[in-house]
Order: C-alpha cells, then sequence, then structure tokens
C-alpha cells in the first residue's frame, strides 16, 4: 500500500514539474518576445526622434526662406510702387508736353495762317492771272513765282515788275521770326545756248544765280534777316509739270519762296540736286 502511495506521489510530483517546466519555458520565451518588442519599440522611437528633429530642422529653415521671401517680396514691392509712381509722373510729363506741343504747332499754323493771308491779300492780281501760286498745307507755307514775273528770259537780275513783288511778299515775310526763308531756283530741262553759256554753263548755275538775286533783294530792299534766308538753286531736276510740252516747261521755271525750320539753315547759298 505504501508502495503505490510513494509510486503515485513521485508520478503527481514528475507532472507537476513538467508543467513548472514548460510554464518556466513558456515565460522565458514570452520575456524574449517582449525584450524583442521592447528593442524594436526603442529603436523606432529612436528613428522617430531622428525624423522629429529633421521636421524641426526642415520647418525651421523653412521659416527662415519664408522670410527672406517675404523680405524680398517686399523690397520688390516697393520697388514696383515706386516705378508705378516714377512712370505715372512720366507720363503726365509726356502727356504735358503732348499738349503743348500741340499748342505751339496751333499757334504756329495760325501764324503761318496770318502770313498767308496776307500774302494772298498783297498778290492778289498776280494770284489771279496765274502768275503766283501761295499755298498752306499744315506747318508748311510756299509761294510759287513763274520766272517771268521776276526775271527777264535767260536773265538772273530782278526785273522792275519782280521788285514790286518781292516787295510785298518781303513785307509779309518780315514778321516771321521762327522760320528760314529757303529761295528755290528751278528751271526747265531746255540746254542753256549761245552766249549766255558764257554766264551759266548751264541749269544748275542759272537756277542758282536766279535763286541768290532774290535772296539779296529780300534782304537788301525788303530788310529780311540774312540768316533767316538760304538760296538754293535744284536746276531742271526737280520738275512740277511735263517737259514735253511749252505749258509743261513754263510751269518748272519758276522761283520757289517756302518756310522752313530755322535748323535747316546750314549754309546762306547751295547747289543741290
Amino acid at each position: 500500500m505504501l508502495g503505490i502511495g510513494l509510486g503515485l506521489f513521485a508520478c503527481v510530483t514528475k507532472s507537476s514539474y513538467v508543467k513548472q517546466v514548460q510554464t518556466a519555458d513558456q515565460l522565458a520565451a514570452q520575456k524574449a518576445a517582449l525584450e524583442a518588442e521592447k528593442a524594436k519599440l526603442a529603436n523606432d522611437l529612436s528613428v522617430t526622434e531622428q525624423q522629429r528633429k529633421a521636421l524641426d530642422e526642415n520647418l525651421t529653415a523653412s521659416k527662415a526662406e519664408n522670410e527672406k521671401l517675404m523680405s524680398s517680396l517686399e523690397a520688390k514691392k516697393g520697388e514696383l510702387s515706386q516705378r508705378v509712381a516714377d512712370l505715372s509722373k512720366e507720363n503726365q510729363a509726356l502727356a504735358q508736353q503732348l499738349r503743348d506741343t500741340e499748342q505751339a504747332k496751333e499757334a504756329e499754323i495760325d501764324k503761318l495762317k496770318g502770313t498767308y493771308d496776307q500774302l494772298v491779300g498783297n498778290l492778289k492780281d498776280q494770284i489771279s492771272a496765274g502768275q503766283i501760286q501761295i499755298t498752306q498745307l499744315a506747318g508748311r507755307l510756299s509761294v510759287n513765282m513763274v520766272d517771268k514775273i521776276l526775271f527777264n528770259s535767260g536773265e538772273a537780275t530782278v526785273k522792275p515788275e519782280g521788285e514790286k513783288v518781292l516787295l510785298q511778299v518781303g513785307a509779309a515775310l518780315k514778321s516771321v521770326q521762327d522760320k528760314a526763308i529757303r529761295v528755290e531756283g528751278h528751271t526747265d530741262n531746255v540746254p542753256i545756248a549761245g552766249s549766255l553759256r558764257e554766264r551759266f554753263p548751264s541749269n544748275w548755275e542759272l537756277s542758282t544765280a536766279r535763286a541768290t538775286a532774290v535772296v539779296r533783294y529780300l534782304q537788301e530792299k525788303a530788310g529780311i534777316s540774312p540768316d533767316h534766308l538760304i538760296a538754293a538753286g535744284y536746276g531742271e531736276f526737280r520738275p512740277i509739270a511735263s517737259n514735253a510740252a511749252p505749258e509743261g516747261r513754263a510751269q518748272n521755271r519758276r522761283i520757289e519762296i517756302v518756310l522752313v525750320p530755322l535748323e535747316n539753315i546750314a549754309v546762306s547759298t547751295s547747289t543741290t540736286k
């Protein structure tokens, strides 16, 4: 009986031991798993901390860059505002300059209109006879005179009838102070012939001599300031009509008196093609 009891006790004890060992192994495995999880969590925490630091650094850098950009933007905004203000002033100045120019142009045209009216009044008989044409276009005024009213054929001396006309022209032009007075000599295309060639080898010389004679008369007799006068000979090279017919040649033989800007004065006498 005792033997049976000891055997049962030994079996129970061994069974309990095995269970305890198994439990201990399970606990050890759980501990190892927990240690591994702990290590993993610690590692994750370390990585997360590095990421946080990196994010903080990026955020700080971004804030600094943003502040820099905002400062630059404010500076550009100030520059742009100043540029807009400058352009506005320039625009106002240009607008005023344009108004002043327009007013000056209108005043110039009005003044030329007065000169035009005086010339037309002084020379109405010659205009009616078709010997003189006076035109005004914007800021340009010109007096076109056929040569026979001023000169005899082949001559460059102003005849008495022409002197009267030039005195009337000079009386109207004498008051013009802001323009130069260009006297242009023109001929037809008929070559100089005979003894006249000794004085005028070509139409260049004849046209220039006639323009110069008119300029001298306007200066010496009409009292126009010489620094406002230009003499220019164009020969046969600026016709206003065909030279094929006598009527056209008569129109091309002419003296034109043109008001031009003062800066056009380069020399008192010129020969230009």
